[in-house]
């Protein structure tokens, strides 16, 4: 692994984790923003599974409306004697149960009352509410009616429990009044409240009261009909309720482990809107009543249900914003909880160990892809993951009942595909500087153009190539040099090297090295290039001509009398950064780069002096005039060697 690709995959490692453990961070220091888009996007895959695969419904419950047609009919004012009259027409029709989210606060001492009770009595499957106010601390408990809070006492349960300590305890109390309570099957609460957003979506099952707990009037009521008693209750603070060896709708027998959160909330499996239940008028049921005929009817359709009475007329104010709908009329979430409850079909939170190694894993595949790809690549996989994530969270509600912070991950995401764009971006642009620095003098500026653009295009890493080399060196210039002063050198050198490199630029070259007066040059690298031996015997030929005319201006006002030798040859070399890894440069090494070096100290002055590698390289090109074949050092057999004139 290169250099540059190690700076990437640490800075991919920090900034990608970072920005996973920062989204984390910010999800709990400000949940009243990030954790309600997360509920409000859990709330869109209700709605799509509404469209895809609606969780089963328990055909048996059902609701009776008491809704404008009703009170049109009926009365504003509902007298108590047509509640008598529902629960008469219920146990003739053989209903399993009749749930009230009405509060019958006190008795009127009418006849209605006394209708009422005895209706209640005789059949003994009702079931009335109580409100409390769900406190977080004990001790609020208050009520002011001594009856009430005897009655309440004698109803509370006493349960297996661990980890409770966040339950809701009771506080503020409103009763159905103690003598038709004491005729119901069961009395529970029906207090809710709100997730942080306003919608409800959960529910709890079980509240602290005084030193036992007091169940919500479905749990209470899906207890009786999965035939569990209290002593089979066994509740894990934010695990589960579980109801030992219960009897499921199926007919079997099995613990139903019902999932909780802390505060002993379950969250709601809702199956979709008002509509998606089965809704009968009370007024249409008063009607039936009145009629042998229409109550066997009746009867045969809706035997064994499970019925909540509720008001839903315009004007109530017992409303509220659900997954489904702005405006749902509440008693319907109690209906959707026995749902939930009865079908089994529980929402269940992915493990905090899973959800934590899904990060894990998006996390390791974000850095592989921020080393692998570039910005572009990593932005589309970025915005890959996002998708790929949500569509799986999304078949994990819809099929699965599974749930998961749907905002969470994406955004961490997101995060931190801005983080490392900005970052590359600010790195890019001193990398850039660095290499406009470091190469501008020694590759030409298309070269660098190219590198600036996508420095990976052109890379310097070590390789062998077929290039072509060629070494200069001013003749006499040490004897000349003594002479002159150290800013006549200077000046002289610039001026010299300034030429020589605009020459080697022109045609493509690389300047290698300056080596006191020497100069070394490579043609074919970094860029490929079919004709480098072509380009750098062309550019010889022009830098003598450019030192013939430097000379022809210094001589004159005594300046050094400018001549030079070059050496060329080509061959297969390393050519690539070489060096420590505190100091590299860019060079080539290889016995043929020494070959080029001997060929100069052997080359006449002012001309060019080239190997038989090179001169069948251009010989279609350029004229060459062979001379004697030389010795030279390093090698025991003289090599066949070749001028290159200056015309």
């Amino acid at each position: 692994m290169t250099t540059s690709n190690r700076h990437r995959l640490r800075a991919a490692a920090v900034l990608t984790t970072a920005s996973f453990l920062l989204t984390a961070l910010l999800f709990t220091l400000i949940p009243g923003v990030l954790r309600s888009w997360d509920l409000q996007a859990t709330d869109r895959l209700f709605l799509l599974r509404r469209t895809l695969q609606p969780p089963p419904y328990d055909s048996t419950i059902i609701h009776i409306d008491i809704g404008n047609s009703s009170v049109q009919k009926l009365s504003y004012y509902f007298p108590r004697r047509l509640h008598a009259q529902l629960i008469e027409l219920a146990k003739n029709a053989s209903f399993s149960a009749l749930a009230y989210d009405i509060i019958f606060a006190q008795r009127i001492g009418t006849v209605d009352d006394t209708l009422l009770l005895t209706a209640s009595s005789s059949w003994g499957k009702m079931y009335v509410p109580v409100a409390f106010s769900l406190e977080s601390s004990p001790g609020k408990f208050v009520n002011d009616s001594p009856d009430g809070v005897r009655y309440l006492d004698s109803t509370a349960w006493t349960l297996q429990a661990d980890h409770v300590d966040q339950f809701y305890n009771a506080g503020q109390s409103l009763l159905t009044w103690p003598e038709l309570s004491a005729t119901a099957r069961g009395v529970g609460f029906i207090s809710v409240e709100a997730d942080l957003d306003g919608v409800f979506r959960r529910v709890p099952l079980l509240i602290r009261y005084k030193d036992k707990f007091y169940p919500s009037m479905v749990f209470r009521l899906a207890c009786d009909v999965l035939k569990v008693t209290q002593d089979r209750i066994i509740v894990q603070g934010g695990t589960s309720i579980v109801l030992r060896d219960a009897l499921t709708r199926s007919g079997t027998r099995h613990d139903l482990e019902i999932p909780i959160d802390e505060r002993g909330n379950m969250a709601i499996n809702w199956i979709g809107p008002w509509e998606a239940m089965t809704h009968v008028s009370f007024s249409r049921v008063l009607e039936v009543a009145e009629d042998r005929d229409e109550i066997d009817a009746f009867a045969e359709r809706f035997r064994g249900c499970l019925a909540f009475v509720g008001d839903n007329s315009t004007g109530i104010s017992d409303i509220g914003p659900t997954p489904f709908e702005e405006k749902f009329v509440l008693v319907g979430l109690h209906a959707n909880t026995l749902n939930t409850l009865l079908t089994e079909s529980f929402l269940h939170q992915l493990p905090r160990i899973w959800f934590i190694a899904i990060n894990v894993l998006i996390v390791l595949c974000l850095i592989a892809c921020s080393v692998r790809f570039s910005s572009v690549g990593f932005t589309i996989s970025s915005l890959v993951f996002i998708a790929l994530y949500i569509a799986l969270a999304a078949a994990g509600f819809v099929y699965q009942n599974i749930t998961v912070s749907i905002i969470q991950p994406p955004l961490a995401v997101f995060v931190s595909l801005l983080s490392v764009l900005v970052y590359r971006y600010l790195t890019e642009e001193k990398e850039k500087e660095q290499l406009r620095a470091r190469f501008e003098s020694y590759f030409p500026p298309a070269v660098v153009k190219q590198m600036l653009e996508n420095p990976d295009v052109l890379t310097t890493a070590p390789r062998i190539e077929n290039i072509t080399i060629m070494f200069s060196d001013i003749k006499s210039f040490t004897t000349h040099s003594s002479r002159m002063t150290p800013e006549e050198i200077s000046s002289t050198l610039s001026e010299y090297f300034e030429a020589m490199t605009a020459i080697v630029f022109k045609y493509g070259g690389t300047v290698d090295k300056f080596i006191g007066d020497g100069l070394m040059v490579f043609y074919g690298a970094p860029e490929p290039q079919q004709d480098h031996a072509v380009r750098c015997v062309q550019a010889a030929i022009e830098m003598q001509k450019k030192c013939r005319e430097l000379k022809e201006r210094w001589e004159p006002v005594g300046r050094l009398p400018l001549k030079i030798r070059i050496g060329i040859n080509a061959g297969a070399v390393v050519v690539g950064d070489l060096g420590s890894e505190r100091r590299k440069e860019y060079t080539v090494i290889g016995s043929d780069v020494n070959l080029a070096q001997r060929l100069e100290s052997n080359a006449p002055v002012e001309g060019i002096l080239i190997s038989e590698v090179v001169y069948h390289l251009i010989k279609d090109v350029i004229r060459t005039i062979p001379r004697d074949p030389i010795l030279v050092k390093g090698l025991e057999t003289p090599i066949l060697v070749h001028e290159v004139p200056v015309e």
